[in-house]
Order: C-alpha cells, then sequence, then structure tokens
C-alpha cells in the first residue's frame, strides 16, 4: 500500500472510533430519551381520544408480545371503524414505542442499517410533523380529525396539554428522524471503514492494486469473503473507496469524509468549550430541571384521578353516614392520609410510611407552577435565577435535586398503592404514572450531567486561576 494511502486509512479508522465512541455516549443515548418524550406525548394524546371516546384502545393490547420493530397496519378503513380502527393502531404503536424505549440497546453494533430502517418506518406511522385531515395517509388523517373534535368543547386545560404533546413529539420525531438519516449515513463510513481494516490493511492484499480503480475493486472482491465473512458486498460503497484511493480528486473526497467524521465529535465540543461559560452551564441545569413541570403536571392529574377512584370506593355504611353529616353540617372534607411503603434505592429496604396526601397534592402543584415559570428562557422566573451568583444558583439545584428525588420515591408509591388498594371493580380506572417517571428520572440525570459539568469546569477554571494563567 502506498504510504500516502497507509495514512490516510489509520487516520479515518481512528475518526471512525472516535465518532463511533460519540454516538454511543452522546447521540444515542439522546436518540433515545427523544423516543422516551415522545412515548409520554402519545400516551397524554391517546388517554385525551379514549376519554372522549374518539378511539377506542385495543382490549388485547397486553396480550400482544413484541419482540423486534416492524410497521403499524395502514390499511383503508372505513369512518364508521374509525374509534375501533384507529385505537387499536395506536396500541400497537404504544406497544411499539414501549419496546424501543425499554428494551431496544441504543448502541452502534445493535443499530444495524436494517433496524435503522426499521425505526425510520416506524416513526412513519402518523404524520406527526404534519397532523392534517387532509393527509393522504389514512391513520394520518383519522388522527388529526380525532385531535380535532377532541379540541372542541375541551377544557383549556385539556386542550393545552393536547397542543403541548403535539408540539412536543414533533420536535422529539425531527430530532430522532435527522439523527437517524445521519446514523445510516456514518454506518456506511463505517462499512468502508472495516473493508479498509479487514481487507485493505491485511498482508494478504495486492499492494500493486492501488494504481488502477477496477484492479483495486477486484482485489476487495477477491478477499472480501474469506476478511468478511458473512457481510454482504456492497457495489456502490467499494466503488466509493475505489474513487477515494484513485480519482483525480481523491485528496478532496479524502477531506470531505473526514470532515463528516468530525463535524460533532471535534467541532461542537470546541465550540461549546470556547462560547458557554460556567454560569450559562449552571442556569441551563436549573431550567432542564425545571421543564419537569410538564411532566408533573400530568402526574397531578392521574393522582387526582386515581384518589377520586379509592374516596368514591369507599362506601361503607360509616362512610356514607360521616358524608351525610358532611354535607348537612357543612363541615370540610376530611384530609387525605396513605400508608405507603418506600424504597430506598441505594441500600433497596423499604419502610411503610404516612403521607398526608392533601399537602403533598398541594405542594406538588406549588412546585410545577413554579417549575413552569422557570423552564422558558424568556420568563421573569428565568431571568431571576440567571441573575443569582453561581454559589447561590448551586446551592438552591442541590436542594431541587435532592426533593425530586424524594418526589420520585413517593410517587413511585403512590403508584404502586394506588393499584393495589382500589377496588377490583374499579382497577380499571386508575391511570398508571410510570411512563412519566421514566421521563422524570432522564430529565433528573440529564440536568447531574450538567452540574456534573460545571463543577468540573468551575475547578478548572479554579485552578489555572491559583497557577496565575487566568485572573
Amino acid at each position: 500500500m502506498e504510504a500516502q494511502s497507509e495514512s490516510f486509512n489509520s487516520t479515518v479508522i481512528a475518526a471512525l472510533e472516535e465518532k463511533k465512541n460519540w454516538y454511543d455516549t452522546t447521540q444515542l443515548p439522546k436518540i433515545q430519551d427523544n423516543y422516551r418524550l415522545h412515548l409520554v406525548c402519545v400516551n397524554n394524546i391517546i388517554e385525551a381520544l379514549s376519554r372522549k371516546s374518539l378511539v377506542n384502545p385495543d382490549p388485547y393490547k397486553k396480550d400482544k408480545k413484541v419482540t423486534s420493530v416492524s410497521s403499524i397496519d395502514d390499511s383503508p378503513f372505513n369512518d364508521n371503524e374509525r374509534a375501533t380502527q384507529l385505537g387499536i393502531r395506536l396500541s400497537d404503536y404504544q406497544n411499539m414505542l414501549d419496546f424501543v424505549c425499554n428494551y431496544m440497546k441504543f448502541t452502534i453494533e445493535q443499530l444495524t442499517p436494517d433496524k435503522v430502517k426499521k425505526l425510520i418506518d416506524l416513526n412513519a406511522t402518523f404524520g406527526w410533523t404534519n397532523l392534517t385531515p387532509n393527509s393522504p395517509k389514512i391513520n394520518t388523517r383519522s388522527l388529526a380529525n380525532c385531535i380535532i373534535e377532541a379540541r372542541n368543547g375541551a377544557q383549556a386545560l385539556q386542550a393545552a396539554m393536547i397542543n403541548d404533546s403535539i408540539g412536543k413529539t414533533k420536535e422529539a420525531l425531527e430530532f430522532i428522524n435527522a439523527a437517524l438519516k445521519e446514523l445510516l449515513d456514518f454506518q456506511r463510513e463505517l462499512y468502508k471503514g472495516d473493508v479498509r481494516r479487514l481487507v485493505m490493511d491485511s498482508s494478504d492484499f495486492n499492494k500493486a492494486a492501488f494504481t488502477d480503480a477496477a484492479a483495486l475493486i477486484a482485489e476487495i472482491k477477491r478477499l472480501f469473503p474469506s476478511k468478511m465473512p458473512k457481510r454482504t458486498f456492497s457495489n456502490d460503497l467499494i466503488a466509493e473507496i475505489a474513487e477515494e484511493e484513485t480519482a483525480p480528486s481523491k485528496d478532496q473526497l479524502r477531506q470531505r469524509v473526514l470532515a463528516k467524521l468530525k463535524t460533532v465529535t471535534t467541532v461542537k465540543n470546541e465550540q461549546k468549550k470556547n462560547t458557554v461559560t460556567t454560569h450559562e452551564i449552571l442556569v441551563e441545569a436549573v431550567r432542564i430541571l425545571a421543564t419537569s413541570s410538564e411532566q408533573y403536571a400530568v402526574v397531578l392529574e392521574k393522582i387526582s384521578t386515581n384518589s377520586a377512584v379509592l374516596r368514591d370506593g369507599a362506601n361503607s355504611f360509616k362512610d356514607k353516614f360521616a358524608r351525610f353529616w358532611r354535607r348537612v353540617f357543612g363541615l370540610p372534607e376530611p384530609e387525605i392520609e396513605y400508608n405507603i411503603v418506600l424504597t430506598d434505592q441505594t441500600t433497596k429496604q423499604t419502610h411503610r410510611e404516612k403521607i398526608n396526601y392533601t399537602e403533598f397534592f398541594a405542594s406538588l402543584n406549588k412546585r410545577t407552577k413554579y417549575y413552569a415559570t422557570v423552564a422558558n428562557r424568556q420568563s421573569t422566573g428565568y431571568n431571576r435565577v440567571d441573575a443569582q451568583s453561581d454559589e447561590k444558583i448551586l446551592e438552591f439545584l442541590n436542594k431541587q435535586l435532592a426533593e425530586n428525588a424524594r418526589l420520585m420515591q413517593v410517587l413511585t408509591a403512590l403508584d404502586d398503592y394506588f393499584k393495589s388498594s382500589a377496588p377490583t371493580l374499579e382497577r380499571s380506572k386508575i391511570k398508571g404514572i410510570k411512563p412519566e417517571l421514566s421521563f422524570l428520572k432522564s430529565i433528573l440525570v440529564k440536568t447531574n450531567q450538567y452540574k456534573a459539568e460545571y463543577l468540573a469546569l468551575a475547578e478548572e477554571k479554579e485552578q489555572m486561576r491559583k497557577l496565575g494563567i487566568t485572573e
């Protein structure tokens, strides 16, 4: 192999490894997080449509086991079948998203080109980025009409929740689809990298083949079955390698490949280091935590429904008698208390605790409203946080993270309590909050990552100051 080609091989293989690591540690977790956000939004929309009897979720949904990603039915159906057929398809879509979020491994090794293409097809089940009743696709058209009907006459909070869920799922899928298409392109370069590493770098490769494109392709084809068994020989990608090795414009082609691999791995990191201050990172950590307000709002609605189911189920003579005299004398409803089982996430030990549900609900409602004022960068609440010193913001953030960790424990225990305590005939009315809790946990993880980045940069800045490098 000529020295120039050998040097390029080494450079491109190293760049591929670096970007592969970036995908595994940064980009693919982001894709998975956006899928989780999308699932929460889809759950909210389905619940809103079901409440108005616009769709009938598949009663056999839990019996359908998903073991791989596949397309959802998009065959035509009559208008009088819409509630049932759309309900089944939305349920199948939910099942598939649940599999993607909780069972798929988001790594370069696992996300083969075939799996990525299946994910892109799944994402196209409903036209979330363009939900219109004029869509040529039956699934999108039917869903758009149902959403229009759901908005009509809906309470302001319910309409806002539907609009917010649609907006967020649109953003999530735009990110996912763009990232998956870039991933497909990167996998093409990975394939070419494997050919370079396993075939062209091997001692059996005839170096004289570098003189001509046809000879190079023929030599790769000769060794391919033994060096890359069980891999398909791609004529197009092998032709690209030949172009990068023998074409008059090979220097430009090589630079284009390296620039493509460097885009995210190096340039953005350098830009971030040069432009983002420690203060901005810390404030962004608070803002990210505050975005949990949307999930907490859904949780509040669900646990309110669940608590009402339990209260309505308390129909003993004593309960009815007490309610009668409260109505007669205009007495307030007694405060609600629940005995829940809390689990320590570190030790896994459990203990019982009585919580005042009335106070807990009021406190969570207050937190939700406050976070909503901080989540928007243009809001007064955000500006107030931004105006504080780093020390005060960090103190506030640590307190909020600790309180949210405690909230996760209590909400998880409440979820279990409602499911186990509801009367048998009323259990179908209980609204589970596991999807919201899962997304809330991912927000806490992301917030902690920003906090860790702030602490690392702040320590680096302090060390440089002590050394007299900066003021």
